[in-house]
C-alpha cells in the first residue's frame, strides 16, 4: 500500500504540469465569449496615422498597438456606404450576391427611389412609426448573425447597435435577434416587429433618463487646443456646408442649431460627436443589462458609428470638426473596450475595427490646393442625354431616373418604339463619356455578358445586381463628386474611398501588421471558421489565417 501511495504522489508531482498545460490549451482553443464588431461609418484609413499623436492610450492605439492589424484592407466594389458596405461585413457577400446595392436605388416596379431597409409592413415598436418601419426584406443573404443563433440552436445572442436602422439592421440579420437605432422624434432607442413584439424593460428604463435630451443641452467645443489642429484648415475657411449652411464654426450650441433645424428635434445628434457617445451608453447598457459572454454560447455584440461619415459630409475630411469628432470617438471605443475586458478578460473577447468607406477630399479644398478634383453636374448630363436620345428617336423621358452614379433608362419608352436596348445603353454611355468628371459610362448589358475588363472590372461586376443596378454605371474622374453630395461623399473606386482600417484584438490574436491585400468580405467568413460554424450562405471572402497562427 506504502509503495502505490508513492507512486501515486509521483504522479500527481509529475502531471501536475501537464494537466495544467492541458487546461491552458483547452482555454486558448475555446470559442471566444463575445465577438464586438466596431464598424464606423467612412473612417478613413490614413486618419489613424494623420491624427495617431492625439489619440489616447485605450482606444485605437491599445488595438494597433497589442492586436493585429492588416494594412491593406478594402472595399471590393462599387458604391460603398451605409447600404452596402454593412451588409457585405455582416455577410462576407458582395452587393451583387446580397442585394443591398447602395443605401438607396431606384424600383423600377414601384417607379420610386427605395431605401435598403424601409418596409412599410413592420410595425414600431417603442418608437415613431416612421422612423420604425425597417426590416431584412431586402437584404438576400443571412448573415453572420443569423448564421450563429441557428448554430446554437438559439442560445446565442446577437444584438447590434446603431444611431440609425440601416446599419443596425443590415449587421444584425434576418433572425429575431435584437437590433436597436435611434428614433430622433422620440429621443428613444427602439426596434421592429421583425425583432420583438416589446422592448426589454432595461430599455425601457435606458429610455426613460431621457440620455438625448442631455446630449442636446451640450456645446460642441474643440476638445484639446486649437493649435493641436493645425494640420486642418482655419475653423473659418467658407468652404464648410455647415449645419443648415449657417453653423461652420466652433463652439456648436446644440439647442440654438435645433431652434433653426425646423424641426430636426433630436436628429442634430448624429450630426455631432455626442451621436456616438450615445450610441456607445446604449451599446454598453445593452453589454451588461443582457449579461453578454455569460453564456455557454458565444454572444455577437454589433455597434455601428454613423456620426464620423454625417460630420464628414458637413465639414469635408480635412476639417476640425472631423478631427474633433474622431478624437471623441477615441474616447468612446476606449470606454467600450475598457468594459468588456473588466467584465470579461481579454483573452475571452474578440474584438475587430473596421470601417464602411473612406472619403475624397472636398472639390472646393482641392482647387483652393491646385488638386485635381470637381462636381459632376448629373442635371445638367441627364437632362442633355434625354434631348440627345429624343433627337434620335423622338421626344420622350428616355431617362427614368438616376441614383448614385446609375442612370434608369425607360425600358417601357424603348419597348413601345421597338427599339434594341442594348445599342440605346451604349449610345448613351458613349455620350456621357464626354461631361467632365466622367471616367467610365458602363452599359448594364456590358456585365450581364460579362464584357467588362476595365481596372475596375471585378468591383462594377460585385456591385451588379440585374434588378437593383442602374442601366449605365458611371464611374467619375478621381477627386470628383456629385454636386449634391455635400462636402466629400463620392462611392468610387479609387483609394480615398476603398482603404479602411481592419484590426483585431483580444482572444487568440497577437500583436502583428500584415501588409496582404484583404477586404471587408472576408470578416464573417473569418469570425464564422473561428466559432466553427458554417460561413453565411452567400460569402464568396477568405479566411483570414493570420489571426489563427
Amino acid at each position: 500500500m506504502r509503495l502505490i501511495h508513492r507512486i501515486f504522489l509521483i504522479l500527481i508531482v509529475f502531471s501536475g504540469p501537464f494537466f495544467r498545460l492541458n487546461s491552458n490549451a483547452q482555454a486558448i482553443a475555446d470559442k471566444p465569449a463575445i465577438v464586438v464588431g466596431i464598424v464606423v461609418e467612412g473612417l478613413k484609413y490614413d486618419w489613424i496615422e494623420r491624427y495617431w499623436n492625439l489619440f489616447g492610450e485605450g482606444g485605437i492605439k491599445r488595438l494597433m498597438k497589442q492586436g493585429t492589424s492588416f494594412t491593406d484592407a478594402s472595399v471590393p466594389f462599387l458604391f460603398a456606404d451605409i447600404g452596402s458596405s454593412n451588409a457585405s461585413i455582416s455577410t462576407g457577400a458582395p452587393p451583387a450576391i446580397h442585394g443591398i446595392i447602395s443605401e438607396n436605388w431606384y424600383s423600377r416596379l414601384r417607379r420610386e427611389p427605395v431605401n435598403c431597409t424601409k418596409d412599410y409592413l413592420a410595425r414600431s415598436i417603442g418608437g415613431t412609426n416612421g422612423n420604425a418601419r425597417h426590416s431584412a426584406n431586402q437584404l438576400l443573404a443571412n448573415t453572420l448573425g443569423d448564421q450563429l443563433i441557428l448554430s446554437s440552436n438559439y442560445k446565442s445572442k446577437v444584438i447590434s447597435v446603431s444611431f440609425r436602422p440601416e446599419s443596425a439592421i443590415l449587421l444584425e440579420g434576418h433572425l429575431p435577434g435584437s437590433a436597436y437605432w435611434f428614433d430622433s422624434p422620440s429621443g428613444n432607442w427602439i426596434t421592429s416587429s421583425q425583432y420583438a413584439n416589446t422592448l426589454p424593460e432595461w430599455v425601457n428604463t435606458f429610455n426613460s433618463r431621457n440620455s438625448a435630451g442631455h446630449y442636446m443641452t451640450r456645446d460642441w467645443e474643440l476638445l484639446l487646443a486649437d493649435n493641436l489642429y493645425s494640420s486642418c484648415p482655419p475653423d473659418d475657411n467658407g468652404l464648410e456646408t455647415g449645419f443648415f449652411n449657417q453653423f461652420k464654426t466652433f463652439p456648436y450650441s446644440l439647442s440654438r442649431i435645433r431652434h433653426e433645424s425646423l424641426g430636426q428635434d433630436n436628429e442634430i445628434l448624429g450630426m455631432t460627436p455626442f451621436g456616438n457617445t450615445l450610441t456607445t451608453d446604449f451599446a454598453l447598457a445593452a453589454f451588461l443589462e443582457e449579461g453578454l459572454g455569460k453564456d455557454p454560447a458565444t454572444d455577437i455584440l454589433w455597434v455601428s458609428y454613423t456620426s464620423i461619415d454625417q460630420i464628414t459630409k458637413l465639414f469635408g475630411p480635412d476639417s476640425r470638426e472631423v478631427a474633433d469628432a474622431l478624437l471623441r470617438l477615441d474616447m468612446d471605443l476606449q470606454r467600450l473596450i475598457y468594459q468588456v475586458e473588466e467584465t470579461l478578460g481579454k483573452d475571452k473577447a474578440l474584438i475587430f475595427l473596421t470601417s464602411t468607406h473612406g472619403s475624397c477630399m472636398d472639390p472646393d479644398y482641392s482647387k483652393a490646393l491646385n488638386l485635381p478634383g470637381g462636381f459632376f453636374r448629373y442635371r445638367n448630363a441627364v437632362s442633355l442625354l434625354n434631348s440627345y436620345l429624343s433627337a434620335i428617336y423622338g421626344d420622350g423621358a428616355w431617362v427614368e431616373n438616376y441614383v448614385k452614379n446609375q442612370l434608369y433608362l425607360n425600358e417601357t419608352l424603348i419597348d413601345q418604339k421597338k427599339l434594341s436596348f442594348t445599342i440605346i445603353q451604349d449610345q448613351a454611355a458613349r455620350f456621357l463619356t464626354h461631361f467632365d468628371g466622367v471616367a467610365r459610362a458602363i452599359p448594364s448589358d456590358r456585365l450581364i455578358k460579362g464584357e467588362v475588363t476595365s481596372l475596375w472590372g471585378d468591383m462594377v461586376q460585385n456591385s451588379f445586381n440585374p434588378d437593383r443596378t442602374g442601366d449605365i454605371i458611371l464611374i467619375l474622374q478621381p477627386g470628383w463628386i456629385e454636386e449634391e453630395n455635400t462636402d466629400s461623399d463620392s462611392r468610387s473606386p479609387y483609394s480615398y474611398d476603398t482603404h479602411v482600417p481592419m484590426i483585431w484584438y483580444g482572444w487568440k490574436t497577437s500583436k502583428q501588421i500584415i501588409h496582404r491585400p484583404v477586404t471587408l468580405l472576408d470578416i464573417a467568413p473569418t469570425i464564422a471558421h473561428l466559432l466553427n460554424i458554417s460561413a453565411p450562405s452567400g460569402s464568396s471572402g477568405k479566411i483570414l489565417y493570420e489571426l489563427i497562427k
